[in-house]
C-alpha cells in the first residue's frame, strides 16, 4: 500500500495503518483515510462535484483527493481506492451533529439528487413486488410480512404526492445535502464521508436516524417529539417527515440483502417484532400533526 501511495499520490514516509478494509494515515499534519469504493463508478463523478459544492457552501466534509492521472478512483490490487484527507472522524453521531449538518440550505444541482420521493418509492415498490412473486417461494419470512410493509411504503406515497404532487406550488421545503443512509451506529467519520452523500430535503436524515435508532432497541419516542416541536418544521415538511417516517425502508434493506443471498433473516426476525410497537410511534406523529395541519384521514392511523 506503501507503494501504491507513493505511485499515485506522491506519499512517502507514511505510517499505515488498518482498520477493517480502510486504510489510515497521517501526512504533513493532515489525517488521511484511503477507503475502498464499492459504489456505483458511474456516479463517481456527480459525488465528486457535490463534495466539492458542499465543501465551497462551508460544509465540512471529507475532502477526495484525485490522484496523479486527476482521477477520482485508484485501482490497487484490483479493488478502487479513493483517498479523503479527513475533516472529522473522532467520536459517536448524534442527534445534535446530524442536525447541524443538515440544516443548511442547499441551492446547488446535482445528478444524485433524491427529492423526487414519489417515483422512487413507486418505482422500488413495483420492483419488489415483481421480485417477490418469481423468489417468495424461497423466503416464506419475507413473503409472509411483505404486503403489511408495502401498505405502509404505499401509504407513504399517497402522503408524498399529497404535498408534493403540484410542480406549480411554491414548496416552504429546503433542499439539504444529506445521507444515502445514516443509521444509529455510524461515527462522525460516516457523517462526513462524502461518498454517502445525496441531495434532498433536510428531513430524510432525520427520520431514517429515528427509525434505525427505533430498530436498532434505543428508546427515541422523546427525541422524535423534541424534533417536531422544536425542528422548526414547515407544514409541508411535517407531512414529508411523517411520510419518510412511515416509509420502510430498514424492511426493503433487509429484503433486498436477503434476496441476493446475505444473512440477514435474524435482523428481519427483529424488525418484525417491533412492528406493533413502531406502529404506535407512527400514530402519534400521526395525531400530533393532525391536531393543527390538514391531513386527509389514514383510517388505520386513527
Amino acid at each position: 500500500m506503501k507503494n501504491a501511495l507513493n505511485y499515485f499520490y506522491n506519499i512517502i514516509n507514511c505510517d499505515i495503518h488498518q482498520n477493517k478494509k480502510m486504510f489510515y494515515f497521517d501526512y504533513e499534519n493532515y489525517h488521511y483515510a484511503l477507503v475502498p469504493y464499492k459504489g456505483d463508478v458511474t456516479i463517481l463523478q456527480s459525488i465528486y462535484d457535490l463534495h466539492v459544492q458542499a465543501l465551497r457552501h462551508g460544509i465540512y466534509v471529507h475532502q477526495i483527493i484525485l490522484n496523479r492521472d486527476k482521477q477520482i478512483a485508484t485501482l490497487i490490487n484490483g479493488v478502487p481506492y479513493i483517498l479523503m484527507r479527513v475533516f472529522y472522524d473522532k467520536g459517536e453521531i448524534t442527534l445534535e451533529k446530524i442536525y447541524s449538518f443538515v440544516n443548511m440550505h442547499f441551492s446547488g444541482n446535482n445528478s444524485i439528487e433524491r427529492t423526487n420521493w414519489g417515483i422512487l418509492w413507486a418505482d422500488k415498490i413495483d420492483y419488489l413486488e415483481y421480485e417477490i412473486g418469481q423468489l417468495g417461494q424461497k423466503h416464506p419470512e419475507i413473503r409472509d410480512t411483505f404486503s403489511y410493509f408495502v401498505g405502509m411504503g404505499e401509504t407513504a406515497i399517497q402522503l408524498v404526492n399529497m404535498v408534493l404532487g403540484d410542480e406549480k406550488k411554491n414548496l416552504m421545503v429546503f433542499k439539504t445535502i444529506s445521507h444515502d443512509r445514516i443509521r444509529a451506529e455510524d461515527t462522525l467519520f460516516d457523517l462526513y464521508n462524502p461518498l454517502n452523500l445525496v441531495v434532498d430535503y433536510r428531513i430524510r436524515d432525520m427520520a431514517e436516524y429515528f427509525k434505525h435508532c427505533f430498530f436498532a432497541g434505543h428508546n427515541i419516542e422523546g427525541e422524535i417529539m423534541e424534533f417536531m416541536q422544536y425542528g422548526n418544521l414547515g407544514s409541508e415538511e411535517c407531512l414529508l417527515f411523517l411520510a419518510r417516517m412511515l416509509y420502510p425502508t430498514y424492511y426493503f434493506d433487509l429484503y433486498e440483502d436477503i434476496i441476493s443471498g446475505v444473512d440477514r433473516k435474524a435482523e428481519l426476525k427483529k424488525v418484525i417484532s417491533k412492528v406493533d410497537d413502531y406502529q404506535y410511534i407512527i400514530k402519534n406523529i400521526y395525531r400530533y400533526y393532525r391536531n393543527y395541519l390538514s391531513i386527509t384521514p389514514i383510517e388505520w392511523l386513527e
